[in-house]
């Protein structure tokens, strides 16, 4: 073997290594960009911290479905938008439907029976959250956010989801 062809191999196995340092350490041809609409939630955040409650005042658990719950604690003119949207939206997800629900959940008492109650509604603030199957809390919208956006997210990760 002569040292042409030694030095050609070592470069074809060391040269894309060098090439990616550079481009991770340098910051080149990294996007930026992002998928979702939504705001992300770190990690850790669970339903159960929200002490949710149903109509009857029992503590309310989840199930092993994907949750749309929309926060408020006193309903304005966006707040009523998004309590018609969300039956919409859940039909919108066709074939997946089965797989999500969707709450309304305030700090008032409850007038329906199918609404949830929560004393830290103040801390949580009024918005459209997603939960997942294992009760963490996934994404927030705030209620001024066009709810198509909730719509693509929401197919997206039920595609991506082998859970729920």
């Amino acid at each position: 073997m002569n040292k042409g062809m030694f030095w050609l191999v070592w470069g074809v196995g060391i040269l894309p290594m060098l090439l990616a340092m550079g481009m991770y350490f340098g910051q080149v041809g990294v996007p930026d960009g992002r998928m979702n609409h939504g705001d992300l939630l770190p990690p850790g955040a669970e339903l159960e911290e929200w002490e949710i409650e149903d109509a009857a005042g029992e503590q309310w658990v989840h199930s092993g479905d994907w949750h749309l719950l929309l926060t408020y604690d006193d309903c304005d003119r966006t707040c009523d938008s998004w309590k018609t949207t969300l039956p919409n939206l859940h039909q919108a997800l066709g074939r997946e439907r089965d797989r999500v629900q969707w709450h309304v959940l305030s700090g008032h008492p409850a007038k329906i029976k199918t609404m949830l109650v929560s004393g830290r509604i103040s801390e949580i603030g009024s918005a459209v959250w997603v939960a997942d199957p294992l009760g963490n809390l996934v994404m927030r919208y705030p209620l001024d956010q066009n709810p198509r956006d909730l719509l693509l997210d929401l197919k997206r990760m039920l595609k991506l989801s082998k859970i729920g």
